[in-house]
């Protein structure tokens, strides 16, 4: 295959992801956990957007993680969390609050290699 056959299948393949004809697959896999807790007014707010992501990008994983359970205690002290909710991505504290939700989605493209 020579050069210009090369430049002219990779063309193609731009036009038709752009087009919807293809789906790109996200680079990597990235998860999202909700450290919440039991009354907590903001908690299920922060959750439902961290599920708004999974639902809308392939490889995002969420998980809420309650500090009324083992394993979320485990979490919060091995990060320090005073408050929730807290959100991590890949194991890294990103927000603490409630985020706005085109900061938290940017964190999340950005991680999954998406512009």
């Amino acid at each position: 295959m020579d050069e210009l056959e090369m430049i002219r299948r990779k063309k193609m393949l731009e036009l038709m992801k752009r087009a919807g004809m293809i789906e790109v697959k996200p680079k990597r896999k990235v998860v999202i956990e909700v450290i919440t807790s039991p009354g907590c007014p903001y908690c299920p707010i922060a959750w439902a957007m961290a599920q708004e992501l999974e639902r809308k990008y392939e490889g995002v994983i969420a998980k809420e993680l309650s500090v009324a359970t083992p394993e979320g205690q485990r979490k919060a002290m091995e990060h320090n969390i005073m408050g929730t909710p807290t959100i991590l991505i890949d194991n890294r504290v990103e927000f603490i609050g409630v985020p706005n939700f085109a900061e938290f989605e940017r964190r999340v493209k950005e991680k999954l290699g998406l512009k």
